[in-house]
């Protein structure tokens, strides 16, 4: 994974934002401080993406939030759609690490687990940080093609998931229903939509609370409540 995106999957921790280097003499390398530079130009990105839209946003906007130059930025991203498509790699990277951690521990058997735990941790990271999670379930639909690329190839991501899950659960149950393959895709869809919506309503402090609906609608989906 390059440094810009490991940069771009540290936004999601919320413990790594990034902070300016003091003056003078500091001791870090030059890829240290390349790597710092890149984080507060991400987490600028995000903030002021959320803050005022994404085409309203500026590159202006970005160096004066992360404190550098616009030759410093223009060292690490040509461009501000290249700047968000790393950011938004990156953040989706580090959530799918930290699913992947979650799930290690629950047996791939237990489908019900492992879509619970999935809901509650994938919930979890992006109620801590709203900034992210505007960006990229808000503004991706106005950031270009490329972005809303990568948001549908996410979405068939996630539904391909939940068929695994359907076809692990069905070895185990056999009574289970069959399901047409776009039922998932309509799922996932219809998840992405209430995280919207939650967002503008209550905001992103409130999305843990829809882990019961996803957890249960996935249940009755199954035809396995």
């Amino acid at each position: 994974m390059n440094s810009a995106r490991r940069t771009a999957g540290g936004a999601v921790r919320g413990s790594r934002r990034g902070k300016r280097l003091p003056s003078g003499r500091h001791g870090l390398s030059r890829e240290d401080v390349a790597a710092s530079q890149r984080e507060r130009i991400v987490w600028a990105l995000f903030d002021a993406v959320a803050e005022k839209g994404y085409p309203a946003t500026t590159i202006q906007d970005v160096v004066a939030r992360a404190e550098i130059s616009r030759r410093t930025f223009y060292e690490h991203f040509p461009s501000k759609e290249a700047c968000f498509l790393a950011a938004f790699d990156g953040a989706v990277g580090e959530v799918g690490a930290r699913l992947e951690a979650a799930l290690d521990a629950v047996p791939k058997d237990d489908w019900r687990e492992r879509v619970r735990r999935s809901w509650r941790v994938f919930l979890a990271a992006l109620a801590e940080n709203p900034s992210v999670t505007r960006s990229l379930y808000v503004e991706t639909f106005s950031a270009g093609p490329a972005l809303i690329e990568r948001t549908t190839a996410i979405n068939a991501y996630f539904a391909d998931v939940f068929r695994t899950l359907h076809r692990r659960a069905r070895d185990q149950d056999p009574a289970l229903r069959e399901l047409p393959p776009g039922v998932f895709d309509l799922y996932i869809g219809g998840t992405a939509e209430r995280i919207r919506d939650c967002l503008h309503t209550r905001g992103a402090a409130a999305l843990p609370e829809l882990e019961e609906l996803f957890t249960e609608t996935v249940f009755i989906i199954f035809g396995k409540h």
